[in-house]
């Protein structure tokens, strides 16, 4: 979707027209938005935040002096332009509808919870009849802009495969029952769909849904787990007629969180960036 400043209604603040923000979630990504904003790589206002943990929220808020909310109607209410939920993919679909029924746009992490289409569907529909609209960030594999420009010829392959050291996928692993003890080699703990992806591997393979979207193909995915490596490795593969797009990406896993990638944080900062650009560059 091409970024248009001209729609939302930035404040001009001391002269610069600058983005008013809220985060709901405050973890990792939260953070790295927060830290970015005080490193001066994005100049966008935190105006209001909410965590279900009031220590985490009032955390950040105290960097940026961003008012603490006790509940998402409460921050949706505030002087936003945009609502960002980085929170988990149960969060979205409330963050989302209560955002733009209050004539917010919203960026969504956790876009694994449109594995569900019909709530994608709806979602879609709710922004149009507000004239809204929901940002989903490229996350942490590349390709996407060449994936979209494919995808309006034809399509024949999307293939993912993930490769990541345990202690990013040691949650999901051990609730499937994995010894993780055992795995001494590179271990393929997953082969699949998409949607079988995420339900098993919820906080590990949103990048598998974007690509899904972003193709509008249905996306083959294989985990590997491999305890000799440091870093998350997402290849890609999509084959069509305009030819054959291939990229590999190696992220260092974020400090906070080992399950998100650096970049994953680096993909909405750029976002949040460009909304405030007046010159955007790729699709």
């Amino acid at each position: 979707m091409k970024l248009d400043p001209s729609n939302l209604n930035i404040k001009k603040i001391f002269g610069v027209w600058m983005l008013r923000i809220g985060l709901v979630g405050c973890g990792a990504i939260a953070t790295s938005i927060v830290n970015a904003v005080l490193e001066g790589i994005i100049n966008p206002k935190v105006v209001a935040l909410y965590d279900r943990s009031i220590y985490k929220a009032e955390k950040l808020g105290r960097l940026v002096r961003a008012q603490v909310c006790h509940s998402i109607d409460e921050l949706v209410r505030k002087d936003l332009d945009v609502v960002i939920e980085c929170a988990s993919i149960q969060a979205v679909e409330e963050v989302a509808i209560k955002a733009i029924e209050n004539r917010k746009d919203v960026i969504v992490m956790s876009v694994g919870a449109f594995k569900d289409l019909n709530l994608y569907q709806r979602l879609y529909s709710l922004a149009k009849k507000h004239n809204r609209r929901i940002y989903i960030p490229s996350g942490a594999i590349a390709g996407i802009d060449a994936i979209k420009a494919v995808s309006l010829g034809k399509i024949y392959e999307v293939t993912l495969i993930t490769i990541k050291p345990i202690e990013g996928l040691r949650d999901s692993l051990e609730k499937q029952g994995f010894d993780i003890d055992k795995i001494s080699e590179p271990t393929t703990v997953f082969e699949g769909s998409f949607s079988e992806a995420i339900e098993k591997f919820p906080q590990n393979i949103n990048v598998s849904l974007v690509l899904h979207l972003a193709s509008n193909y249905p996306t083959k995915v294989k985990i590997v787990v491999d305890p000799n490596i440091s870093v998350n490795r997402h290849e890609v593969i999509v084959r069509g007629s305009t030819g054959t797009i291939r990229t590999t990406v190696e992220n260092t896993p974020s400090k906070e969180n080992p399950r998100t990638s650096v970049l994953a944080a680096y993909s909405v900062i750029r976002l949040i960036k460009d909304l405030s650009e007046p010159i955007v560059i790729g699709t």
